[in-house]
């Protein structure tokens, strides 16, 4: 038993070992011994561990390389959601933050914060179960993640167990950060891929996000990924003392064994972080990663807390983007693109210019009177910028540089995928396609619309793998979908059995959707997200809304007689009623929608302003329509209660001049709930 019990203690004596070493190497890049020494203790835990198969844990640092291929990557609950973070773009977007800021937190003249270079890479959660790495997820939707462990322990910079005591961890921690590669790595890993003939990144954060996707982690280890922790999601208390502050969380994670931003620094107030941005922006060429802005948190974790969030952000973080960087380039060709209701877009296909980091070669011009208002033409230089730092978009053309026989771009006269006559009705920008699905592109449209995550949300039926099954005349209409079998599919290009399989399961999964979602799904002209909740929650099953005529789409709140035509204009078409009934009789459930009328909110008019912090907006619209209430998007003399969130706007002096009961969200939703 005591040779046993010392056989441990070696091995965990090792992992201590190993990893502190491997920290001050690959993070502090300040090694403590020599490689044939490091080489010695790792090659005695290799021996070891084969002797005594029974101490081989996850967390050992022989576990980095993981050679096992994966099937696919799992999707993961986060324990807390990773949320995303507002923009500022400028001095007076801060000063906005600032203040609301200090309206929140009473008694308070300026408020310290937390500021750190935004990192333009991958976020990462990893999750520690007494300070061992028990897995890591990206972020996903926010709510639900990928499980990337067998390739984030491949990351040397990321400790598979903390250093400390056991005792110093709590039970359960997420961990948020960043996984990036620094830009001379970025470019070596590039000229080795032209080398081999293979296809190159096109910035660092497709590089990093490229490398953690692998199905095989040797190839993630072969890629130099780097990693800093910069957050914190859920944290067991237990038997744990918090820091008090998000500069002293850094300084815990540092202790710990993560790395953390060597250039994150508290300022004093506003002004202190505006200095901050300054400074980084004058290093932001020489840093060795790519940022694209400064991200600041207040640093007081309670006042983090009381200050809360809304809806996916939260109100006490704020990212500092840098300005829009722009680049020039040439017009090659300008053609027209059919979308899913018939609108025709004009589309920039330019020279491939690096913006920000980023090669675009495309822009859509939105309409023909943004054409004319640019006079943009083929063969023109222009300037173009990356809205956001997403969209590329043609800000200015160059007069100058234009070709004496270039001419002005026409509207085409006929829909380039059907060759249907196109209209344009009078004060609309929009050229259309009144084809509908007979149109083979609106027809590839509406169908990826159908299965999109917020429609009928069916996994594995991507863009490419829809456009294939209109091509091959697989499938006509959305009720097609439901038929189709795994023989249908097999022989398509990218498909085996068992992806056949799959697919056809992933089909069959989501016949069951709540009515709201399968409105939606139906691609009606003027008839988004809210607008279907609305008609689902009025209608509460599909029987009814089909039957529904102009005085009843009229009474439903927010939906005027332009929504209204549209929707008639749906239901009275019998191709499209017999397509919904095909659907039915395939077993396609829209999920009817329960409403009671025992609330006190019940049978009274109630306008909702503002943003909220525990329930979105639409939830709280559907929850009050459950309970009978009618919704408005107006505040008169009519009105019954505001119910007002943050930010609420001239609603509330409406509602306070005429009188009307206001509630703050929390009384609403205790009401709800009564």
């Amino acid at each position: 038993m005591k040779d046993t019990l010392s056989i441990k203690e070696r091995v965990q004596e090792l992992h201590q070992l190993i990893n502190l070493h491997a920290h001050n190497y690959h993070s502090l890049d300040k090694p403590t011994i020599e490689d044939h020494e490091y080489d010695a203790l790792f090659n005695e835990l290799l021996e070891l561990e084969e002797k005594f198969p029974e101490y081989l844990f996850d967390f050992s640092p022989s576990q980095r390389v993981g050679g096992k291929l994966l099937d696919g990557f799992k999707k993961v609950e986060h324990i807390a959601p990773m949320l995303s973070l507002d923009n500022a773009f400028n001095i007076d977007d801060m000063k906005d933050f600032n203040k609301r800021i200090l309206d929140r937190i009473i008694g308070t003249e300026s408020v310290e914060y937390s500021c750190e270079p935004k990192l333009d890479g991958i976020a990462v959660n990893l999750t520690y179960i007494d300070g061992h790495l028990e897995i890591a997820t990206t972020r996903g939707d926010g709510k639900v993640g990928e499980d990337i462990t067998h390739n984030v322990k491949t990351v040397n910079t990321i400790p598979l167990t903390l250093i400390g005591e056991q005792s110093e961890f709590p039970k359960i921690i997420e961990i948020r950060g960043e996984v990036f590669i620094e830009k001379k790595d970025f470019d070596r890993e590039n000229k080795k891929a032209i080398k081999s003939g293979e296809k190159t990144f096109a910035n660092p954060r497709n590089a990093a996000a490229g490398s953690l996707r692998q199905l095989d982690p040797s190839v993630t280890a072969s890629r130099p990924l780097k990693y800093f922790a910069h957050g914190i999601g859920h944290v067991d208390e237990n038997k744990f003392e918090m820091p008090k502050s998000q500069h002293e969380i850094l300084k815990l994670y540092n202790s710990w064994g993560l790395p953390v931003n060597p250039l994150t620094k508290v300022a004093n107030d506003v002004e202190d972080c505006e200095e901050y941005f300054t400074y980084i922006t004058s290093k932001r060429e020489e840093l060795p990663y790519e940022i694209d802005g400064v991200v600041y948190k207040v640093n007081d974790l309670k006042k983090q807390t009381s200050l809360g969030q809304v809806s996916r952000a939260p109100r006490w973080a704020i990212a500092r983007k840098f300005p829009a960087e722009v680049g020039m380039t040439y017009i090659k060709k300008i053609s027209f693109q059919v979308g899913r209701v018939g609108s025709i877009t004009p589309v920039a296909e330019f020279n491939p210019v690096n913006i920000g980091g980023v090669v675009v070669s495309h822009a859509s011009i939105h309409n023909f009177d943004e054409i004319e208002r640019l006079d943009v033409r083929e063969g023109d230089t222009v300037k173009v910028k990356r809205a956001g730092d997403v969209i590329p978009q043609i800000i200015s053309v160059d007069i100058s540089k234009r070709k004496k026989l270039s001419s002005k771009i026409s509207p085409p006269k006929k829909c380039p995928s059907c060759k249907s006559q196109l209209s344009k009705p009078e004060g609309d920008a929009i050229l259309r396609c009144n084809a509908g699905l007979a149109c083979p592109a609106q027809k590839s449209e509406s169908l990826i619309h159908f299965v999109s995550r917020n429609a009928f949300n069916i996994d594995g039926l991507g863009e490419r793998i829809v456009e294939l099954l209109v091509e091959k005349k697989l499938v006509l209409n959305f009720a097609d979908l439901f038929k189709l079998k795994v023989e249908d599919v097999i022989d398509l290009d990218g498909f085996a059995e068992k992806s056949a399989n799959n697919l056809i399961d992933s089909i069959q999964d989501g016949k069951v959707v709540p009515l709201s979602r399968f409105i939606y799904a139906l691609g009606i002209r003027e008839v988004g997200e809210a607008t279907a909740m609305n008609l689902a929650l009025n209608f509460r099953n599909i029987k009814r809304f089909l039957d529904a005529n102009e005085d009843d789409l009229l009474e439903i709140n927010d939906i005027g007689p332009v929504a209204s035509g549209y929707i008639l204009e749906f239901l009275e078409d019998k191709k499209n009623v017999y397509m919904v009934q095909e659907l039915l009789s395939l077993g396609v459930d829209p999920k009817e929608v329960e409403i009671t009328n025992d609330n006190p909110f019940s049978s009274k008019s109630i306008v909702i302003t503002g943003s909220f912090s525990n329930i979105a907006r639409s939830q709280l619209k559907e929850e009050l329509i459950r309970v009978g209430a009618r919704v408005s998007s107006s505040v008169s003399s009519k009105t019954d209660f505001l119910i007002v969130g943050d930010k609420p706007g001239s609603k509330l002096k409406k509602a306070s001049d005429l009188g009307i009961k206001i509630l703050e969200e929390g009384d609403a939703i205790k009401i709800l709930n009564s």
